[in-house]
This record gives structure tokens, sequence and C-alpha cells, in this order.
């Protein structure tokens, strides 16, 4: 029942990608964070399409990235 349950949560984030207008045979897909695992275990997808990120902090890691190089452009 709790496998069912996942199935259908992965199946519904991507169905919501598609609403959206993701295409997976025109773009590839990256997910980062924590839910990458849950789509990566239950979801049902093309893995040749998907990349999934599985460290948990690369959202923030990035943003960090960017604050650095805006900050050193702006001098500061």
């Amino acid at each position: 029942m709790f496998v069912t349950l996942l199935l259908s949560l992965t199946d519904g984030i991507f169905s919501l990608l598609r609403k959206y207008e993701y295409d997976p045979k025109l773009m590839r897909l990256y997910i980062t964070g924590g839910g990458g695992k849950l789509i990566e275990n239950f979801g049902r997808y093309d893995k040749d399409r998907v990349t999934i990120i599985g460290d948990i902090c690369a959202s923030a890691k990035g943003y960090e990235e960017f604050a650095f190089a805006q900050l050193k452009k702006e001098g500061k």
C-alpha cells in the first residue's frame, strides 16, 4: 500500500511537470535535493533523460556560488 502511494506521488510529480510543458523528448531533467531519492526509487521515467543529483545540499551550494559571484561583481 505504501509503495502504491509513493508510485502515485511520483507519477503526480511528472504529470505536473508535463502540465508546465516538460517534454522528456525535447529536454533533459535535472533533479536536485532530497526528493531525488524518491524519484530515483519510485519514479517511472526515462533514466537516459533524467539526471538525479543526490547531494541534498546541491541547491544551497549553487545559490552560495551565485551569491559569492554577485558580491565579487559588486566589489564587496
